[in-house]
């Protein structure tokens, strides 16, 4: 498989592409710098940040259902804003 065949064409396939790529990028980047710094500043116990991490992915995944069901009755930019917090 060809890389250009990865990148979908010029439109809003591509920005969702970009948008998806970045926030993983990110999210992957904080969730190592967070595990060091619980580690090696705040000098937690790797296996206390491993269960706190593990509990609020746990959390976030409970919660994207009833999340879901929410935005879908009173619309998603007055949910999202909730979850950010």
């Amino acid at each position: 498989m060809r890389p250009s065949s990865w990148i979908p064409r010029p439109g809003p396939q591509r920005v969702l592409a970009a948008a998806t790529f970045v926030n993983a990028a990110g999210r992957g980047a904080y969730l190592t710098a967070g595990v060091l710094y619980f580690t090696q500043v705040i000098h937690l116990p790797a296996q206390q940040v491993g269960v706190a991490l593990s509990i609020a992915g746990l959390l976030s995944l409970a919660a994207g259902p009833p999340s879901g069901h929410l935005a879908d009755r009173i619309g998603g930019r007055l949910v999202w804003p909730r979850g950010r917090r």
